[in-house]
Protein backbone atom coordinates (compact mmCIF):
# COMPACT_ATOMS: atom_id res chain seq x y z
CA UNK A 1 0.00 0.00 0.00
CA UNK A 2 1.37 3.52 -1.28
CA UNK A 3 0.30 7.01 0.95
CA UNK A 4 0.74 10.54 -0.62
CA UNK A 5 2.79 12.18 2.21
CA UNK A 6 1.26 15.21 0.99
CA UNK A 7 -2.17 14.16 2.88
CA UNK A 8 -0.05 13.51 5.68
CA UNK A 9 2.19 17.01 6.73
CA UNK A 10 3.15 15.99 10.40
CA UNK A 11 4.60 12.82 9.17
CA UNK A 12 6.53 14.55 6.49
CA UNK A 13 7.65 17.17 8.31
CA UNK A 14 8.85 13.95 11.09
CA UNK A 15 10.81 12.55 8.32
CA UNK A 16 12.89 15.38 7.35
CA UNK A 17 13.77 15.93 11.08
CA UNK A 18 16.48 13.21 11.14
CA UNK A 19 18.75 12.00 8.55
CA UNK A 20 17.53 9.71 5.45
CA UNK A 21 21.09 8.26 4.91
CA UNK A 22 22.85 5.66 7.33
CA UNK A 23 26.09 8.09 7.37
CA UNK A 24 25.11 10.05 10.42
CA UNK A 25 27.55 10.44 13.23
CA UNK A 26 27.60 12.26 16.21
CA UNK A 27 31.00 14.04 15.64
CA UNK A 28 32.59 14.99 12.44
CA UNK A 29 36.65 15.80 11.23
CA UNK A 30 37.49 17.86 8.71
CA UNK A 31 41.19 17.02 7.65
CA UNK A 32 41.70 20.99 6.91
CA UNK A 33 41.30 21.68 10.56
CA UNK A 34 44.08 19.21 11.56
CA UNK A 35 46.96 21.58 11.92
CA UNK A 36 49.55 19.69 10.30
CA UNK A 37 50.04 17.79 7.39
CA UNK A 38 47.53 15.17 6.72
CA UNK A 39 46.77 14.00 3.16
CA UNK A 40 49.52 11.19 1.91
CA UNK A 41 50.11 11.41 -2.11
CA UNK A 42 50.46 15.25 -2.24
CA UNK A 43 53.67 16.56 -3.13
CA UNK A 44 52.67 20.25 -2.16
CA UNK A 45 50.92 21.51 0.67
CA UNK A 46 50.07 24.43 2.73
CA UNK A 47 49.87 27.86 1.53
CA UNK A 48 51.46 26.34 -1.66
CA UNK A 49 47.80 24.98 -2.78
CA UNK A 50 45.35 26.97 -3.96
CA UNK A 51 42.49 24.25 -3.15
CA UNK A 52 43.35 21.86 0.05
CA UNK A 53 43.43 19.04 -2.15
CA UNK A 54 44.96 20.41 -5.41
CA UNK A 55 47.80 17.73 -6.75
CA UNK A 56 49.76 21.00 -8.18
CA UNK A 57 50.74 23.93 -6.47
CA UNK A 58 49.12 27.34 -7.29
CA UNK A 59 51.68 29.06 -9.18
CA UNK A 60 50.81 26.38 -11.70
CA UNK A 61 48.02 27.56 -12.67
CA UNK A 62 50.21 30.31 -14.95
CA UNK A 63 52.68 27.31 -16.04
CA UNK A 64 51.13 24.73 -17.20
CA UNK A 65 48.60 24.20 -19.92
CA UNK A 66 44.84 24.79 -18.87
CA UNK A 67 43.66 20.98 -19.24
CA UNK A 68 46.75 19.67 -17.09
CA UNK A 69 45.78 22.27 -14.24
CA UNK A 70 42.36 21.52 -14.76
CA UNK A 71 43.06 17.73 -14.28
CA UNK A 72 45.24 18.85 -11.16
CA UNK A 73 42.25 19.71 -9.17
CA UNK A 74 41.28 15.68 -8.97
CA UNK A 75 42.95 13.57 -6.09
CA UNK A 76 44.14 11.24 -7.49
CA UNK A 77 46.54 8.89 -5.53
CA UNK A 78 45.80 11.04 -1.99
CA UNK A 79 44.57 9.27 0.78
CA UNK A 80 43.99 9.95 4.05
CA UNK A 81 45.54 8.25 7.56
CA UNK A 82 44.02 8.20 10.63
CA UNK A 83 43.64 5.91 13.82
CA UNK A 84 40.12 5.42 16.13
CA UNK A 85 38.57 2.92 18.16
CA UNK A 86 35.06 3.47 16.78
CA UNK A 87 32.99 0.50 15.52
CA UNK A 88 31.23 2.47 12.71
CA UNK A 89 33.28 4.88 10.31
CA UNK A 90 31.07 7.26 7.45
CA UNK A 91 32.38 9.74 5.49
CA UNK A 92 30.75 12.43 3.80
CA UNK A 93 31.71 14.67 1.26
CA UNK A 94 31.01 16.66 -1.91
CA UNK A 95 32.67 16.90 -5.79
CA UNK A 96 32.68 19.45 -8.25
CA UNK A 97 32.03 17.01 -10.86
CA UNK A 98 29.94 14.31 -12.43
CA UNK A 99 29.96 11.40 -11.00
CA UNK A 100 30.75 8.41 -13.76
CA UNK A 101 32.00 8.70 -16.91
CA UNK A 102 30.99 6.06 -19.90
CA UNK A 103 33.74 3.46 -19.26
CA UNK A 104 34.27 4.34 -15.79
CA UNK A 105 31.79 3.71 -12.79
CA UNK A 106 31.71 6.28 -10.33
CA UNK A 107 32.67 4.52 -7.72
CA UNK A 108 36.26 4.97 -9.59
CA UNK A 109 35.48 8.12 -10.73
CA UNK A 110 34.00 9.65 -7.52
CA UNK A 111 34.35 7.09 -5.32
CA UNK A 112 36.33 6.37 -1.46
CA UNK A 113 38.02 2.98 -0.63
CA UNK A 114 38.95 1.97 2.86
CA UNK A 115 41.44 -0.08 4.33
CA UNK A 116 43.40 -1.21 7.77
CA UNK A 117 45.65 -4.02 8.89
CA UNK A 118 45.05 -6.65 11.94
CA UNK A 119 47.45 -6.74 14.58
CA UNK A 120 50.48 -8.88 12.67
CA UNK A 121 50.24 -6.24 9.79
CA UNK A 122 47.44 -8.28 7.56
CA UNK A 123 45.59 -6.09 4.96
CA UNK A 124 42.29 -5.85 5.61
CA UNK A 125 39.72 -3.91 2.53
CA UNK A 126 36.75 -2.62 4.18
CA UNK A 127 33.20 -3.08 1.99
CA UNK A 128 31.12 0.36 2.58
CA UNK A 129 27.82 1.07 1.85
CA UNK A 130 27.43 4.64 -0.13
CA UNK A 131 25.28 7.05 -1.42
CA UNK A 132 25.94 9.47 -4.09
CA UNK A 133 24.12 12.41 -4.45
CA UNK A 134 24.89 16.05 -3.72
CA UNK A 135 26.53 15.02 -0.73
CA UNK A 136 27.88 11.59 -1.55
CA UNK A 137 28.06 9.18 1.36
CA UNK A 138 30.56 5.91 2.18
CA UNK A 139 29.44 4.33 5.63
CA UNK A 140 31.39 1.24 7.05
CA UNK A 141 29.69 -0.77 9.88
CA UNK A 142 29.87 -2.99 11.69
CA UNK A 143 33.69 -3.08 12.56
CA UNK A 144 34.87 -5.93 14.50
CA UNK A 145 38.97 -6.62 14.16
CA UNK A 146 40.04 -9.82 16.01
CA UNK A 147 42.22 -8.43 18.87
CA UNK A 148 41.90 -4.77 17.80
CA UNK A 149 43.99 -2.69 19.85
CA UNK A 150 42.64 0.85 21.59
CA UNK A 151 43.04 2.67 18.12
CA UNK A 152 43.19 0.87 14.80
CA UNK A 153 45.03 2.99 11.64
CA UNK A 154 42.82 3.10 8.62
CA UNK A 155 43.98 4.76 5.01
CA UNK A 156 41.01 6.44 3.13
CA UNK A 157 42.10 6.37 -0.35
CA UNK A 158 40.19 9.31 -2.63
CA UNK A 159 38.74 9.92 -5.68
CA UNK A 160 40.51 9.65 -9.01
CA UNK A 161 38.62 11.55 -11.56
CA UNK A 162 36.86 14.19 -9.17
CA UNK A 163 37.77 17.17 -7.03
CA UNK A 164 36.73 16.84 -3.81
CA UNK A 165 35.40 20.37 -2.41
CA UNK A 166 35.13 19.05 1.53
CA UNK A 167 35.29 16.07 3.10
CA UNK A 168 34.49 14.78 7.06
CA UNK A 169 35.13 11.59 8.80
CA UNK A 170 31.95 11.08 11.21
CA UNK A 171 32.52 8.58 14.38
CA UNK A 172 30.00 7.95 16.98
CA UNK A 173 30.11 10.58 20.35
CA UNK A 174 32.78 8.50 22.90
CA UNK A 175 34.85 6.97 20.07
CA UNK A 176 38.64 8.33 19.82
CA UNK A 177 39.82 9.80 16.73
CA UNK A 178 43.00 11.71 15.30
CA UNK A 179 44.42 12.20 11.44
CA UNK A 180 47.76 11.00 11.07
CA UNK A 181 50.79 12.66 10.05
CA UNK A 182 52.10 12.16 6.39
CA UNK A 183 55.27 9.44 7.04
CA UNK A 184 58.67 11.49 7.09
CA UNK A 185 60.54 9.78 4.11
CA UNK A 186 60.75 10.43 0.50
CA UNK A 187 58.11 9.34 -1.80
CA UNK A 188 58.14 7.73 -5.12
CA UNK A 189 56.88 10.38 -7.73
CA UNK A 190 54.53 9.22 -10.89
CA UNK A 191 54.07 11.50 -13.88
CA UNK A 192 52.23 9.99 -16.68
CA UNK A 193 48.78 9.84 -18.18
CA UNK A 194 45.11 9.01 -17.61
CA UNK A 195 46.00 5.44 -17.11
CA UNK A 196 48.52 6.76 -14.21
CA UNK A 197 45.78 9.20 -13.31
CA UNK A 198 43.70 5.91 -12.21
CA UNK A 199 41.49 5.17 -15.28
CA UNK A 200 39.51 2.83 -15.61
CA UNK A 201 39.98 1.43 -12.14
CA UNK A 202 36.84 0.53 -10.53
CA UNK A 203 37.40 1.98 -7.20
CA UNK A 204 40.06 4.55 -5.99
CA UNK A 205 42.58 1.74 -4.16
CA UNK A 206 42.73 -0.29 -7.60
CA UNK A 207 44.54 2.01 -9.60
CA UNK A 208 48.12 0.93 -9.75
CA UNK A 209 49.88 3.70 -8.05
CA UNK A 210 47.53 3.01 -5.10
CA UNK A 211 47.89 -0.96 -5.39
CA UNK A 212 51.64 0.31 -5.33
CA UNK A 213 51.66 2.24 -2.72
CA UNK A 214 50.30 -0.22 -0.43
CA UNK A 215 52.90 -3.23 -1.46
CA UNK A 216 55.39 -1.05 -0.79
CA UNK A 217 54.20 1.17 2.22
CA UNK A 218 55.80 3.98 0.49
CA UNK A 219 54.30 7.33 -0.12
CA UNK A 220 53.49 7.42 -4.26
CA UNK A 221 52.34 10.60 -5.19
CA UNK A 222 50.22 10.76 -8.58
CA UNK A 223 50.80 13.09 -11.47
CA UNK A 224 48.94 11.87 -13.60
CA UNK A 225 47.28 13.55 -16.65
CA UNK A 226 44.38 12.47 -18.62
CA UNK A 227 45.27 13.25 -22.07
CA UNK A 228 48.18 15.78 -21.01
CA UNK A 229 51.21 13.81 -20.07
CA UNK A 230 53.69 15.49 -22.42
CA UNK A 231 56.91 15.84 -21.05
CA UNK A 232 56.65 19.14 -20.99
CA UNK A 233 59.75 21.87 -19.63
CA UNK A 234 57.49 23.12 -17.26
CA UNK A 235 56.12 19.60 -16.00
CA UNK A 236 59.23 18.64 -15.39
CA UNK A 237 60.64 21.37 -13.37
CA UNK A 238 57.65 21.44 -11.14
CA UNK A 239 58.78 17.97 -11.03
CA UNK A 240 61.78 18.38 -10.30
CA UNK A 241 60.70 20.82 -7.42
CA UNK A 242 60.17 17.38 -5.44
CA UNK A 243 62.56 15.56 -3.31
CA UNK A 244 61.67 12.07 -4.25
CA UNK A 245 62.87 8.73 -3.85
CA UNK A 246 62.64 7.91 -7.03
CA UNK A 247 60.89 9.57 -10.51
CA UNK A 248 58.59 7.67 -12.60
CA UNK A 249 58.17 8.77 -16.29
CA UNK A 250 55.34 6.95 -17.70
CA UNK A 251 54.38 9.34 -20.64
CA UNK A 252 54.27 7.57 -23.39
CA UNK A 253 51.12 6.87 -24.76
CA UNK A 254 50.54 10.80 -24.98
CA UNK A 255 53.70 11.63 -26.37
CA UNK A 256 53.69 9.24 -28.51
CA UNK A 257 50.27 9.61 -30.09
CA UNK A 258 50.81 13.26 -30.63
CA UNK A 259 54.79 13.46 -31.86
CA UNK A 260 56.68 11.98 -34.93
CA UNK A 261 59.56 9.45 -34.11
CA UNK A 262 62.37 11.92 -34.23
CA UNK A 263 60.43 13.85 -31.67
CA UNK A 264 59.51 11.14 -29.32
CA UNK A 265 63.38 10.29 -29.17
CA UNK A 266 63.88 14.11 -28.64
CA UNK A 267 61.72 14.86 -26.15
CA UNK A 268 62.21 11.93 -23.76
CA UNK A 269 66.14 13.48 -24.24
CA UNK A 270 65.30 16.64 -23.24
CA UNK A 271 62.95 15.91 -19.93
CA UNK A 272 65.42 13.16 -18.82
CA UNK A 273 68.69 15.76 -19.08
CA UNK A 274 66.71 18.42 -17.86
CA UNK A 275 65.50 16.52 -14.36
CA UNK A 276 68.57 14.98 -13.85
CA UNK A 277 70.43 18.04 -14.35
CA UNK A 278 68.43 19.87 -11.33
CA UNK A 279 68.18 16.09 -9.35
CA UNK A 280 71.46 14.33 -9.84
CA UNK A 281 71.27 11.67 -7.81
CA UNK A 282 67.44 10.73 -7.94
CA UNK A 283 67.14 7.82 -9.21
CA UNK A 284 64.92 7.71 -12.50
CA UNK A 285 62.54 5.21 -13.95
CA UNK A 286 61.61 5.41 -17.69
CA UNK A 287 58.26 3.21 -18.74
CA UNK A 288 57.40 1.84 -21.62
CA UNK A 289 54.30 1.86 -23.72
CA UNK A 290 52.03 -0.91 -22.12
CA UNK A 291 51.02 -1.12 -25.74
CA UNK A 292 47.45 -1.74 -27.31
CA UNK A 293 45.90 -4.66 -26.94
CA UNK A 294 44.11 -4.38 -30.77
CA UNK A 295 47.79 -3.86 -32.27
CA UNK A 296 47.59 -7.28 -33.97
CA UNK A 297 44.76 -6.44 -35.50
CA UNK A 298 44.88 -2.74 -36.48
CA UNK A 299 48.36 -1.74 -38.30
CA UNK A 300 47.71 2.03 -37.79
CA UNK A 301 47.88 1.07 -34.22
CA UNK A 302 50.74 -1.06 -34.25
CA UNK A 303 52.69 0.88 -36.06
CA UNK A 304 52.19 4.23 -33.25
CA UNK A 305 52.80 1.57 -30.71
CA UNK A 306 56.26 0.23 -32.30
CA UNK A 307 57.39 4.55 -33.28
CA UNK A 308 56.63 4.53 -29.48
CA UNK A 309 58.71 1.32 -27.81
CA UNK A 310 62.35 1.85 -30.57
CA UNK A 311 61.96 5.77 -30.22
CA UNK A 312 61.93 5.60 -26.16
CA UNK A 313 64.58 2.36 -26.39
CA UNK A 314 66.59 4.95 -28.65
CA UNK A 315 66.57 7.66 -25.92
CA UNK A 316 67.36 5.23 -23.19
CA UNK A 317 70.40 3.97 -25.25
CA UNK A 318 71.57 7.58 -25.73
CA UNK A 319 71.49 8.70 -22.34
CA UNK A 320 73.18 5.78 -20.87
CA UNK A 321 76.09 6.27 -23.49
CA UNK A 322 76.16 9.70 -22.12
CA UNK A 323 76.76 8.32 -18.80
CA UNK A 324 73.85 9.78 -16.88
CA UNK A 325 73.52 8.03 -13.45
CA UNK A 326 70.80 6.20 -12.06
CA UNK A 327 69.06 5.94 -14.80
CA UNK A 328 66.41 2.83 -14.92
CA UNK A 329 64.19 1.18 -17.80
CA UNK A 330 61.13 -0.90 -17.23
CA UNK A 331 60.30 -2.43 -20.77
CA UNK A 332 57.29 -3.54 -22.75
CA UNK A 333 57.64 -7.16 -22.10
CA UNK A 334 58.65 -6.79 -18.40
CA UNK A 335 54.84 -4.75 -18.07
CA UNK A 336 53.67 -8.11 -20.09
CA UNK A 337 50.22 -6.41 -20.42
CA UNK A 338 47.38 -9.00 -20.90
CA UNK A 339 45.30 -8.17 -24.07
CA UNK A 340 42.21 -8.80 -22.20
CA UNK A 341 43.09 -6.04 -19.55
CA UNK A 342 41.87 -2.97 -20.46
CA UNK A 343 38.05 -1.74 -20.39
CA UNK A 344 38.20 -0.17 -24.38
CA UNK A 345 41.44 -1.06 -25.79
CA UNK A 346 43.16 1.65 -24.22
CA UNK A 347 42.39 2.55 -20.04
CA UNK A 348 43.04 -0.19 -17.54
CA UNK A 349 40.48 -2.63 -15.75
CA UNK A 350 41.50 -3.83 -12.20
CA UNK A 351 43.11 -6.67 -13.66
CA UNK A 352 45.44 -4.36 -16.01
CA UNK A 353 45.99 -2.46 -12.78
CA UNK A 354 47.38 -5.24 -11.00
CA UNK A 355 49.38 -6.32 -14.21
CA UNK A 356 51.40 -2.32 -13.76
CA UNK A 357 51.68 -2.64 -10.40
CA UNK A 358 53.59 -6.04 -10.54
CA UNK A 359 55.91 -4.85 -12.89
CA UNK A 360 56.56 -1.47 -10.98
CA UNK A 361 56.71 -3.53 -7.51
CA UNK A 362 59.63 -5.80 -9.07
CA UNK A 363 61.38 -2.55 -11.20
CA UNK A 364 61.14 -0.59 -7.75
CA UNK A 365 62.29 -3.02 -5.19
CA UNK A 366 65.31 -3.96 -7.52
CA UNK A 367 66.25 0.20 -7.55
CA UNK A 368 65.52 0.49 -3.75
CA UNK A 369 67.26 -2.66 -2.90
CA UNK A 370 64.48 -4.03 -0.77
CA UNK A 371 63.37 -7.22 -2.30
CA UNK A 372 61.00 -10.00 -0.53
CA UNK A 373 61.62 -13.64 -0.63
CA UNK A 374 59.11 -16.64 -0.38
CA UNK A 375 59.39 -16.77 3.78
CA UNK A 376 57.37 -14.67 5.72
CA UNK A 377 60.23 -13.57 7.67
CA UNK A 378 61.58 -11.92 4.37
CA UNK A 379 58.50 -10.40 3.53
CA UNK A 380 58.41 -6.71 5.25
CA UNK A 381 55.06 -6.34 7.60
CA UNK A 382 53.73 -3.45 10.37
CA UNK A 383 52.40 -4.90 13.31
CA UNK A 384 50.14 -3.59 16.41
CA UNK A 385 50.76 -6.18 19.32
CA UNK A 386 51.65 -3.71 21.91
CA UNK A 387 49.62 -0.83 23.93
CA UNK A 388 51.98 1.35 23.07
CA UNK A 389 51.22 3.05 18.84
CA UNK A 390 54.31 1.23 16.66
CA UNK A 391 54.03 3.75 13.83
CA UNK A 392 54.53 6.33 16.45
CA UNK A 393 57.60 5.26 17.94
CA UNK A 394 59.00 5.01 14.14
CA UNK A 395 58.43 8.23 13.05
CA UNK A 396 59.84 9.46 16.19
CA UNK A 397 62.59 6.95 15.52
CA UNK A 398 63.35 8.41 11.97
CA UNK A 399 62.58 12.14 12.37
CA UNK A 400 64.53 12.07 16.30
CA UNK A 401 67.78 10.57 14.58
CA UNK A 402 68.37 12.23 11.79
CA UNK A 403 71.14 14.24 11.44
CA UNK A 404 73.07 12.66 14.25
CA UNK A 405 75.84 10.08 15.11
CA UNK A 406 75.70 7.07 17.64
CA UNK A 407 78.43 5.20 19.15
CA UNK A 408 76.29 2.13 18.98
CA UNK A 409 72.52 1.64 17.74
CA UNK A 410 70.73 -1.62 18.96
CA UNK A 411 67.87 -3.00 17.05
CA UNK A 412 65.47 -5.65 18.48
CA UNK A 413 62.78 -6.47 19.75
CA UNK A 414 60.83 -5.73 23.54
CA UNK A 415 64.11 -7.13 25.02
CA UNK A 416 66.12 -4.13 24.01
CA UNK A 417 63.13 -1.87 23.83
CA UNK A 418 62.68 -2.19 27.68
CA UNK A 419 66.61 -1.23 28.22
CA UNK A 420 65.65 1.94 29.27
CA UNK A 421 63.73 3.15 26.76
CA UNK A 422 59.98 1.85 26.51
CA UNK A 423 57.26 4.25 25.85
CA UNK A 424 54.55 3.72 28.87
CA UNK A 425 57.75 3.29 31.28
CA UNK A 426 55.87 0.18 32.44
CA UNK A 427 58.83 -2.39 32.15
CA UNK A 428 61.59 -0.22 32.04
CA UNK A 429 65.03 -2.29 32.96
CA UNK A 430 68.37 -2.00 32.92
CA UNK A 431 69.01 2.32 33.41
CA UNK A 432 72.54 1.54 35.69
CA UNK A 433 74.07 -0.54 32.83
CA UNK A 434 72.64 2.22 29.90
CA UNK A 435 74.19 4.66 31.69
CA UNK A 436 77.60 3.59 31.59
CA UNK A 437 77.69 3.08 27.67
CA UNK A 438 80.10 5.97 26.69
CA UNK A 439 78.95 7.80 23.60
CA UNK A 440 75.42 8.58 22.10
CA UNK A 441 73.13 5.20 22.22
CA UNK A 442 70.16 4.69 19.76
CA UNK A 443 67.24 2.19 20.99
CA UNK A 444 65.39 0.75 17.87
CA UNK A 445 64.09 -1.87 20.16
CA UNK A 446 60.09 -2.37 19.57
CA UNK A 447 58.48 -4.59 21.66
CA UNK A 448 56.64 -7.77 19.54
CA UNK A 449 58.62 -7.49 16.62
CA UNK A 450 59.14 -10.21 14.59
CA UNK A 451 62.24 -10.74 11.84
CA UNK A 452 59.88 -9.42 9.38
CA UNK A 453 58.98 -6.02 11.43
CA UNK A 454 62.49 -5.16 11.36
CA UNK A 455 62.68 -5.30 7.99
CA UNK A 456 59.87 -3.00 7.37
CA UNK A 457 61.69 -0.95 9.98
CA UNK A 458 65.03 -0.79 8.09
CA UNK A 459 63.41 -0.46 4.30
CA UNK A 460 61.51 2.84 5.61
CA UNK A 461 64.67 4.95 6.97
CA UNK A 462 65.44 3.66 10.42
CA UNK A 463 68.90 3.11 9.74
CA UNK A 464 69.27 6.05 6.72
CA UNK A 465 69.72 9.39 7.76
CA UNK A 466 72.65 9.37 10.29
CA UNK A 467 76.07 7.29 10.83
CA UNK A 468 76.92 4.81 13.71
CA UNK A 469 80.03 3.07 14.63
CA UNK A 470 78.33 -0.52 15.19
CA UNK A 471 75.05 -1.77 14.90
CA UNK A 472 73.76 -4.77 17.40
CA UNK A 473 71.18 -6.81 15.75
CA UNK A 474 69.08 -8.69 18.49
CA UNK A 475 66.43 -10.33 16.96
CA UNK A 476 64.27 -13.82 16.53
CA UNK A 477 62.97 -14.64 19.95
CA UNK A 478 59.49 -13.87 18.81
CA UNK A 479 59.92 -15.93 15.73
CA UNK A 480 60.24 -19.03 17.28
CA UNK A 481 56.35 -19.75 17.56
CA UNK A 482 55.35 -19.95 14.31
CA UNK A 483 58.65 -19.74 11.75
CA UNK A 484 60.70 -22.76 11.68
CA UNK A 485 64.62 -22.75 12.10
CA UNK A 486 65.49 -22.16 8.30
CA UNK A 487 62.79 -19.22 8.24
CA UNK A 488 64.50 -17.59 11.10
CA UNK A 489 67.94 -17.86 9.59
CA UNK A 490 67.03 -17.04 5.80
CA UNK A 491 64.77 -13.55 7.49
CA UNK A 492 68.29 -12.62 9.63
CA UNK A 493 70.41 -13.15 6.75
CA UNK A 494 68.27 -11.13 4.41
CA UNK A 495 68.06 -8.46 7.60
CA UNK A 496 71.60 -8.19 7.72
CA UNK A 497 72.30 -7.60 3.79
CA UNK A 498 70.00 -4.81 3.97
CA UNK A 499 71.19 -3.05 7.16
CA UNK A 500 74.87 -3.80 5.61
CA UNK A 501 73.44 -2.19 2.02
CA UNK A 502 72.24 0.93 4.03
CA UNK A 503 75.38 1.54 6.36
CA UNK A 504 78.80 0.34 5.08
CA UNK A 505 80.39 2.37 7.42
CA UNK A 506 79.20 0.96 10.31
CA UNK A 507 80.59 -2.10 12.10
CA UNK A 508 77.43 -4.92 12.36
CA UNK A 509 77.48 -6.95 15.39
CA UNK A 510 74.88 -9.89 14.83
CA UNK A 511 73.95 -11.23 18.33
CA UNK A 512 72.25 -14.64 19.09
CA UNK A 513 69.04 -15.00 19.86
CA UNK A 514 68.80 -14.54 23.62
CA UNK A 515 67.72 -17.62 25.76
CA UNK A 516 64.11 -17.68 27.14
CA UNK A 517 62.29 -20.18 29.22
CA UNK A 518 61.18 -23.98 28.00
CA UNK A 519 63.66 -22.54 24.45
CA UNK A 520 67.14 -22.69 25.95
CA UNK A 521 68.01 -25.81 23.45
CA UNK A 522 66.31 -24.98 19.93
CA UNK A 523 67.95 -21.21 20.69
CA UNK A 524 71.79 -23.13 21.12
CA UNK A 525 71.27 -24.79 18.13
CA UNK A 526 69.75 -21.86 16.11
CA UNK A 527 72.92 -19.51 17.45
CA UNK A 528 75.09 -22.19 16.24
CA UNK A 529 73.95 -21.40 12.54
CA UNK A 530 73.31 -17.51 13.14
CA UNK A 531 77.46 -17.78 13.72
CA UNK A 532 77.96 -19.48 10.64
CA UNK A 533 75.83 -17.04 9.01
CA UNK A 534 77.74 -13.81 10.44
CA UNK A 535 80.90 -15.01 8.66
CA UNK A 536 79.39 -15.66 5.54
CA UNK A 537 78.05 -12.08 5.47
CA UNK A 538 81.42 -10.36 6.74
CA UNK A 539 79.87 -9.70 9.97
CA UNK A 540 80.99 -10.33 13.40
CA UNK A 541 79.00 -12.45 15.72
CA UNK A 542 78.55 -12.34 19.21
CA UNK A 543 76.24 -14.41 22.54
CA UNK A 544 75.42 -12.25 25.35
CA UNK A 545 72.67 -15.02 25.79
CA UNK A 546 75.57 -17.25 27.35
CA UNK A 547 75.90 -14.93 30.36
CA UNK A 548 72.56 -15.73 31.20
CA UNK A 549 72.79 -19.55 31.78
CA UNK A 550 73.44 -21.79 34.45
CA UNK A 551 75.92 -24.51 34.04
CA UNK A 552 72.72 -27.35 32.99
CA UNK A 553 71.78 -24.83 29.99
CA UNK A 554 68.99 -23.24 31.75
CA UNK A 555 68.35 -20.04 31.91
CA UNK A 556 69.04 -18.46 35.30
CA UNK A 557 65.79 -17.09 36.41
CA UNK A 558 67.41 -14.86 38.91
CA UNK A 559 68.74 -12.88 35.63
CA UNK A 560 64.74 -12.43 34.36
CA UNK A 561 61.87 -10.93 34.97
CA UNK A 562 59.79 -13.11 32.91
CA UNK A 563 61.61 -15.97 31.62
CA UNK A 564 62.05 -13.82 28.93
CA UNK A 565 63.07 -9.85 29.70
CA UNK A 566 66.12 -9.22 31.30
CA UNK A 567 66.04 -7.65 34.95
CA UNK A 568 67.99 -4.85 36.09
CA UNK A 569 70.53 -7.66 36.81
CA UNK A 570 70.31 -9.06 33.32
CA UNK A 571 70.75 -6.02 31.42
CA UNK A 572 74.12 -5.31 33.68
CA UNK A 573 74.92 -9.21 32.76
CA UNK A 574 74.84 -8.63 28.75
CA UNK A 575 75.93 -5.16 28.65
CA UNK A 576 79.89 -5.60 28.08
CA UNK A 577 78.38 -7.73 24.55
CA UNK A 578 77.13 -4.48 23.64
CA UNK A 579 80.13 -1.58 24.00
Amino acid sequence: MFYNLRKFPALLALLFMFPVFSGAADKWYNPEDSGFRVIQGQAYYGQELERFYDRLPAKAQNIVRKPGWQLSRCSAGQSLVFSTDAEKITVRYQVSRRHAMNHMPATGVSGLDLYTFDRNGREIYLAGKYQFKDTLTFTYSPIYIEKKPKLHRYTLYLPLYNDVKWLEVGVDEGAQFRFEPVTPSKPIVAYGTSICQGACASRPAMAWTNILQRRLDHEVVNLGFSGNAFMENEMIDLLAQIDARVYILDAMPNVSGFKEPDAIRDTVLNAVRRLRAKRPETPILIADHSGYPNHLANPQVKTKQDNALKMQKDAFRILVEEGVPHLHYLSYDEIAMPQDASVEGVHMSDYGMVAYADAYEKKLREILQEPIGTSSTMVPVVQQRDPYIWMDRHHDIVTGSAGKHYSRVLIGDSIMHFWCDTDDGSAVNGQKSWDKFEGASLNLGCGYDRIENVLWRVYHGQIDNYTADRIYLTIGTNNLKGSSDEDIVKGIANLVSAIKSRRAEAELVLMGILPRRDYEARIKGLNKLLKKLAVSAGAKYSDPGLALLKKGGKIDEALFTDGLHPNEAGYEVIAPYYR
